[in-house]
């Protein structure tokens, strides 16, 4: 009995001894982990893909930064400044989302909430800036500019010199405003003309002689298979406004100006009977 007591005591200590050394060999890998990761020497890679560095950002109270897809060799950082990159400027934080383009890994992006002289801004090291908004049960995205404390919204577009803007203004309830600045007229451009959804009517307020044949109405006139030709004086630079008067079948468009021939109007409604105004400006 004492030999087997002594047998089973002995396999317990071999066992605590093994359990021993394998918390030891687990403990010195966690030190040697942390210690590469303090030194900044990278710890052993268990991975065969190997990512293009990128440097930790300098300056930052706080980064984080993340690896690239196994493909595509770029490291993307968030990071918290304590300065802005438009006003340089204690007190004035900054909160930057940087990165490297997957097709371009030389070209570094970069996207920052920050401050300036003014108030808060977006700033941006990229030649495009996207709102991917909205969903499928939204039936797409809406973009809404409202004031706080019910004063309505105001977007500016401004010119590259910062010296003049176009303006869309509603804080006035009554009188929704788009202006330009007064040194340059306000043109629209558009190569299928002008379309107007309002129910006035041009003929009401622009004083253009009928005979001129820049001005007219089709009213009871007949459309062929969703399209309508009016023969009017145009040419290559004329720009074609429209105002329907009843309720068109479809959404239309002014399709062909052809100088010297009218214009022709199409709709996606094969019965489209459609009656409206037009102008032609230039």
């Amino acid at each position: 009995m004492s030999s087997l007591l002594a047998t089973k005591s002995g396999r317990a200590g071999a066992a605590f001894a093994a359990l021993l050394l394998v918390l030891n060999v687990a403990l010195i890998a966690l030190l040697l982990a942390d210690r590469a990761s303090e030194s900044g020497t990278p710890a052993p890679a268990t991975s065969q893909t190997t990512l293009a560095p990128t440097p930790v950002p300098n300056g930052a109270m706080w980064s984080l930064g993340t690896g690239g897809d196994g493909t595509n060799p770029y490291v993307e950082w968030v990071a918290v400044y304590p300065v802005s990159s438009l006003w340089d400027v204690l007190g004035a934080p900054s909160l930057r989302f940087s990165d490297q383009s997957p097709e371009n890994p030389d070209m570094n992006r970069s996207f920052e909430i920050g401050f300036y002289k003014y108030g808060p801004t977006w700033h941006t090291r990229n030649n495009i800036v996207e709102f991917w908004i909205g969903g499928p049960e939204h039936g797409g995205g809406t973009l809404s500019i409202i004031g706080n404390d019910k004063t309505g919204g105001q977007l500016e577009v401004r010119n590259p010199t910062d010296t003049g803007r176009i303006t869309l203004d509603y804080r006035d309830a009554d009188h929704p405003l788009i202006t330009v600045d007064e040194s340059n007229p306000l043109a629209l451009q558009a190569e299928r003309g002008i379309v107007s959804e309002s129910a006035h009517t041009f003929m009401q307020g622009v004083r253009i002689a009928p005979e001129s044949e820049r001005i007219g109405q089709t009213n009871g006139a007949a459309w062929d298979a969703g399209a309508i030709t009016v023969e009017a004086a145009v040419d290559a630079d004329s720009i074609v406004l429209i105002t329907p008067i009843t309720e068109p079948r479809g959404r239309w468009w002014v399709d062909d100006v052809a100088p010297g021939g009218g214009f022709t109007v199409r709709s996606s409604a094969p019965d489209e009977d459609m009656a409206f105004n037009w102008l032609v400006l230039n």
